[in-house]
């Protein structure tokens, strides 16, 4: 704990973007909606670069910035199938962040949180996303342990927890919804006549 202190005792702006970002955290895993949910986390990318610029991590710094352009490109991407394949192509900018930024297990930790984040962003389906981004939190705990990161390691622990019961809430819900197959439609107060055109003449004749 004390080396965890320390860090920000020499850095206190530190405090403050680490501070918007666990806030941030907290609220993302409440919202429903896929651009809601992306909005959020491209606010929390840029508190924590600027977060880990100021405690001197560069690793972190730039897996967020690419991560925050990648939410970008997400958020456009939305009803636009052929800009989807342009986020798959921040994946090689982030390994080559890290082999640029390398410091050890600090850098293995960002790389994997933030490629596992990355693929989550990228699914259309909200429980897809939620269940691949719950994969990124155990990486992204043992980076802010590894580079004694306080907000960011409270954060992601809370997050981690309202994330897991996010998904299942939602897993619950589309499991108890029926299917769509046993919908039945409802039948129409008036029934159409036989016949499209004009009544036959021996109708009208009778």
């Amino acid at each position: 704990m004390m080396h965890i202190l320390s860090h920000f005792a020499d850095a206190p702006g530190a405090i403050a973007f680490g501070t918007a970002g666990l806030a941030g955290q907290l609220v993302w895993p409440l919202l429903r909606s896929r651009s809601r949910i992306l909005t959020a986390q491209l606010g929390i990318a840029g508190c924590y670069a600027l977060q880990y610029a100021c405690l001197g991590q560069w690793s972190g710094t730039g897996v967020c910035l690419i991560g925050a352009c990648q939410t970008l490109t997400a958020l456009a991407a939305t009803g636009r199938p052929r800009l989807r394949g342009v986020g798959l192509a921040f994946l090689p900018l982030v390994l080559l962040s890290g082999c640029l930024t390398w410091s050890g297990a600090a850098t293995a930790f960002a790389t994997a949180a933030c490629c596992l984040m990355m693929i989550g962003r990228l699914q259309q389906d909200t429980l897809r996303m939620r269940a691949v981004m719950l994969c990124a939190a155990p990486f992204g705990i043992g980076f802010d342990l590894t580079v004694g990161a306080a907000p960011g390691l409270a954060g992601a622990i809370l997050s981690a927890a309202m994330s897991a019961a996010a998904l299942r809430r939602e897993w619950r819900a589309r499991c108890a919804a029926p299917p769509r197959a046993a919908v039945r439609r409802p039948r129409p107060l008036l029934r159409r006549p036989a016949w499209p055109g004009p009544l036959p003449a021996a109708a009208l004749a009778a």
